[in-house]
């Protein structure tokens, strides 16, 4: 699967590197593309992908999907696991989300929202120091939340593990969970934890 990944930090490196180390063909956008990191621009990273990953701030994911076009993102699959800050860290859109939005603006788009409630370590290998883990996905397009649960094995996330919540609305629920993350993190002084549901 092609698979283009927004962003060159932390969040994207690690799931571009595992992604790929799965056998799926990953090319990365940058905004400042260079032949030295192997980037090319958004746009040209997108135009031949089946999955659309916005490893990117989320303040910064709608203005970035616009310069791509909304008739290049028809149909594709965009796996979000952007979080959206203030600069005082506080939540950039109180009673939205980043999902919700790049599904009205992008409505041909099959936005996937998951990943977004654990820190990169935890998303490209939940199991290895967790006895239990969790990441939920929210999303109106069931084919595009199947092949993402597929992306998450591939991840390394069990079947188990990975708890469908239902529409993209369901996004505002993980996206405003990023306070209780940053407390957690806090409390234990690591961010080697993920939150977990069981019965």
């Amino acid at each position: 699967m092609k698979i283009a990944v927004l962003g060159t930090g932390k969040v994207g490196s690690a799931l571009g590197e595992k992604l790929a180390s799965a056998g799926h063909h990953v090319i990365y956008g940058s905004r400042t593309p260079s032949g030295a990191t192997e980037t090319v621009s958004h746009r040209d990273a997108v135009e031949s992908a089946d999955v659309v990953v916005t490893a990117i701030p989320g303040t910064d994911v709608i203005t970035t999907l616009e310069t791509i076009g909304a008739d290049i993102l028809d149909n594709k699959v965009v796996l979000d696991p952007s979080a959206a800050f203030t600069p005082q860290m506080t939540m950039a859109y109180p009673g939205d989300s980043v999902a919700q939005q790049v599904q009205a603006r992008f409505p041909r788009a099959r936005v996937v929202k998951t990943l977004n409630t654990m820190n990169f370590t935890i998303m490209v290998d939940p199991m290895k120091s967790l006895v239990q883990a969790t990441v939920f996905v929210s999303g109106d397009d069931s084919d595009g939340k199947n092949l993402v649960r597929g992306l998450l094995k591939d991840l390394g996330w069990p079947e188990g593990s990975i708890l469908d919540l239902g529409g993209v609305e369901t996004a505002l629920a993980t996206e405003h969970a990023a306070p209780l993350f940053f407390a957690t993190l806090m409390a234990l002084q690591t961010p080697k934890f993920n939150f977990t549901v069981s019965q």
